[in-house]
């Protein structure tokens, strides 16, 4: 019964999420350069070479996703029974009581990347040489962060499936979206005073897709069912 009513959520809300994910490229090309576009698709290519040509780093990410669980749960008053990463059995964290925030707070915050932003946003005169650095690392660590995510639903894994993975996947990609221009933030023009009016002109994109989508629907059906 829990799955089925977070399902009945997440369907309008994955609907909103692909009117806001057909929005957000045009946003966010108009926000950085050629070159900083540039740098962000090299950065997540390296890390797609890695994660498949390579070795996985599949214990960096254990500990991210555990960690996020336990702040999550500490952030609610849980009481932690337990934490533990091995090679064999992968993470786990025991915890009195779960809930969907402690649930998906590891797909939803990608963990190395707010790491790799706390001190860039609070370092002052940052270089454009560094903005550079910073946009391929966080292109890097986006990117391993959604492919982890992406095998987890895959998966199954229990913390997708008490909600459902409807309802899992409509909350955890909204918020991935909306982060994501925040990651960017300090690479692009104007950083983050900007934000504002990057979240307006977006929210603003999707309803114009909405309309326009309204419109072109009541086009094509007939006068009768007008």
């Amino acid at each position: 019964m829990r799955v089925f009513f977070y399902s009945a959520i997440g369907i309008p809300l994955l609907i909103a999420d692909a009117v806001l994910l057909w929005a957000l490229p045009a946003r966010l090309a108009n926000r950085l350069t050629t070159t900083q576009g540039l740098i962000l698709l090299f950065g997540a290519l390296a890390y797609l070479c890695l994660h498949c040509l390579l070795r996985k780093p599949e214990r960096m990410y254990l500990w991210a996703h555990e960690i996020t669980h336990l702040i999550i749960a500490k952030l609610f008053l849980r009481h932690v029974h337990g934490f533990h990463i091995t090679s064999r059995s992968g993470g786990k964290v025991v915890i009195d009581r779960t809930n969907v925030a402690i649930d998906l707070a590891p797909y939803a915050l990608p963990f190395y990347n707010i790491v790799a932003l706390l001190p860039v946003a609070l370092l002052a005169g940052e270089t454009p040489y560094a903005r550079k650095i910073y946009l391929g690392a966080a292109a890097f660590l986006f990117a391993m962060h959604l492919c982890f995510s992406a095998e987890g639903f895959i998966d199954g894994q229990p913390d997708v499936r008490r909600s459902g993975r409807i309802f899992s996947l409509a909350v955890v990609l909204f918020l991935l979206m909306l982060w994501t221009p925040i990651l960017a933030a300090p690479g692009s023009p104007g950083g983050f005073s900007r934000l504002p009016v990057f979240y307006r002109e977006w929210l603003a994109g999707g309803m114009e897709a909405i309309l326009g989508l309204s419109a072109r629907v009541r086009s094509l059906l007939p006068q009768h069912f007008l």
